[in-house]
């Protein structure tokens, strides 16, 4: 049985409490990673503006204007925003993500965390971005994953035909993660 939304939140808070970003890639550098800015101003001046200290002060919308950098983590970058993806993903900033949808000239993608989580595992890119998290952040994954299956599955049973085949596909993909996570988090 999955945890509880709000027992989740409070595993990923405890779990990503402290976790600084150090000299790892942060969000608007992995922005301008993505826009292939390496060795210009313009990527010293983004890598500035990187919150280092506190992953809870990054507002939602920086999720938003940097959502490709999910993709161009290091493993300390990752550690450092992870937390913050996962409640994202839970929608705990709802009331924030409502305010900027208020606009009509807000036109930007979100973040893909399901993807990041589940996406090619077993590649050395995944396992080395991932290699810093510690067992009790494995566990907040592999709990997040499990939340996301059993609400897929509360929501598709009445499915058949053309969806059932996509849920059915959804839900492999999700419990192979979860495998994976396990034994990650068994080899550590």
């Amino acid at each position: 049985m999955a945890l509880t939304k709000t027992q989740l939140i409070g595993e990923i808070y405890r779990a990503f409490e402290g976790v600084v970003l150090e000299d790892g890639v942060g969000l608007w550098e992995g922005f301008a990673l993505d826009e292939r800015l390496e060795r210009t101003l313009r990527y010293d001046e983004l890598k500035a503006k990187d919150e280092r200290q506190d992953w809870q002060k990054i507002p939602v919308i920086r999720l938003y204007e940097c959502n490709s950098s999910l993709s161009f983590f290091d493993p300390k970058g990752m550690r450092f925003h992870l937390g913050l993806y996962l409640l994202f993903a839970l929608d705990v900033f709802m009331d924030e993500e409502d305010a900027l949808h208020q606009d009509k000239d807000f036109n930007l993608s979100s973040p893909e965390v399901k993807f990041a989580l589940t996406n090619n595992l077993e590649s050395d890119f995944s396992k080395k971005r991932y290699s810093l998290l510690n067992n009790q952040q494995i566990q907040c994954v592999v709990y997040f994953l499990e939340y996301i299956l059993e609400e897929s599955q509360q929501h598709f049973r009445m499915y058949e035909g053309k969806q059932k085949s996509k849920f059915d596909k959804h839900n492999k993909e999700l419990t192979e993660a979860i495998t994976l996570w396990k034994i990650m988090a068994i080899m550590r």
